[in-house]
């Protein structure tokens, strides 16, 4: 039998983004999405934090990536011909990883986020930060170019002449210059992978705090670096999205584009978080987890209390985040939200979030298969909008801009 293989028809940079995108959020733990929703979650996601995703781990790889292409360029036209950009750049990010690892040998890979901490020197990721954060970097105009990443190096090795061939050194070093207006960085140190360490200097977090401060207007890291509330953003009654989105709603200066779009998103979650509870605890009902089921029901009544969405703020949604649900999802969420609003009974919620998750999962719906007695929750809670990672990469910026 032969195997399935995958395909789309590359039409664009940002298409190839998206695909590669959706392709690691399957296999990435904790993103469980039975019912189908998580594009519409990206869409919100992406228009509040433009450049983020959930793989990227500290801010310091918006400096490192731009600082070895930029280092590239700078070597002499005769050691740029002996090895390709995309060569140089996959070897000095092995050895950036070793360098980080020794200087950080004494913390835990959890504490200090970087890329491919547990593994052994010379060894490389299967995904190196030049690929994880390259979204971000052209988001946040620190490389000048609307391409992918291999677009992005094939594109100043083409430049360049092929690798390999005799170019006049001239000639070479001018293409090198002109390509090295595309690359953003604090200053020029030579020796800055001497003393690296994965903590911003001062002039790296003085640097990305005015990256974002010219990023996306309506964006919230954009309107914190604005209107100076960064430190207030990350104090730690702000740590989740609920918290942040009832903050911003009061928060004088912030655009009412701004406060629309965070509404909007909150409100989403919390339309959306009620499905899943319904749907937790018909797994808890089909599983006899009679614990469980006490639990659920006791949060089911508190959310049931609260107002939810109108149905006719959906297509609102869509509009705003120019996302594209598959039709059974919208049906789904139209559906739940009117269901909601006229006060369903519990046995048509329950059929509502069943027959969604089937439709959606098919036979790898986990509601066909008996859950481990670990089970506690599965799926989605509250959605945190890659809130959690935005609060780290904006922490190493404060703490920087203190040194």
């Amino acid at each position: 039998m032969s195997k399935s293989q995958l395909g789309w028809v590359d039409f664009s940079a940002d298409d190839r983004d998206r695909v590669k995108h959706a392709l690691k959020k399957l296999s990435e733990p904790g993103t469980l999405d039975e019912l189908g929703i998580g594009a519409l979650r990206d869409g919100f996601a992406d228009l509040m934090f433009p450049g983020f995703s959930t793989i990227q781990t500290r801010a310091k790889y918006f400096i490192t990536v731009p600082r070895i292409i930029h280092d590239y360029l700078r070597l002499k036209p005769q050691q740029r011909r002996k090895i390709s950009l995309q060569k140089y750049l996959a070897e000095q990010e092995t050895d950036l990883a070793d360098r980080l690892r020794a200087r950080h040998a004494g913390e835990s890979e959890k504490e200090n986020g970087i890329s491919g901490f547990s593994m052994q020197p010379g060894q490389s990721v299967s995904r190196p930060p030049s690929s994880i954060y390259w979204v971000g970097l052209r988001k946040w105009g620190i490389v000048k170019t609307a391409g992918s990443l291999n677009q992005f190096l094939q594109g100043i090795q083409s430049r360049s002449g092929s690798f390999g061939q005799a170019q006049g050194d001239e000639e070479d070093d001018h293409d090198a210059q002109a390509d090295a207006h595309l690359i953003y960085i604090d200053r020029y140190v030579p020796t800055w992978r001497d003393d690296v360490c994965i903590r911003l200097t001062k002039s790296e977090a003085s640097f990305l705090s005015e990256k974002i401060k010219a990023g996306p207007t309506y964006c919230l890291p954009t309107q914190f670096e604005m209107l100076m509330v960064r430190d207030q953003a990350l104090e730690p009654s702000k740590a989740s999205f609920p918290a942040l989105a009832a903050w911003i709603a009061n928060l004088k200066g912030i655009p009412q584009k701004t406060k629309d779009m965070v509404h909007m998103a909150q409100a989403f979650s919390e339309l959306i978080y009620g499905a899943h509870l319904r749907f937790n605890i018909c797994l808890a009902r089909l599983n006899r987890r009679e614990n469980l089921l006490k639990d659920f029901n006791e949060r089911w009544e508190d959310w049931r209390r609260e107002i939810h969405t109108n149905p006719d703020d959906i297509e609102r949604w869509l509009l705003t985040t120019k996302v594209n649900l598959k039709p059974g999802t919208l049906v789904f969420l139209k559906g739940w939200s009117s269901a909601i609003a006229r006060f369903a009974s519990e046995p048509e919620l329950d059929a509502l979030v069943q027959r969604q998750a089937r439709e959606n999962k098919q036979e790898r719906s986990v509601l066909n298969k008996r859950l481990p007695e670990s089970f506690t929750w599965l799926g989605m809670e509250r959605l945190d909008y890659r809130w959690f990672l935005v609060r780290t990469v904006l922490r190493d910026v404060q703490e920087g801009l203190a040194c």
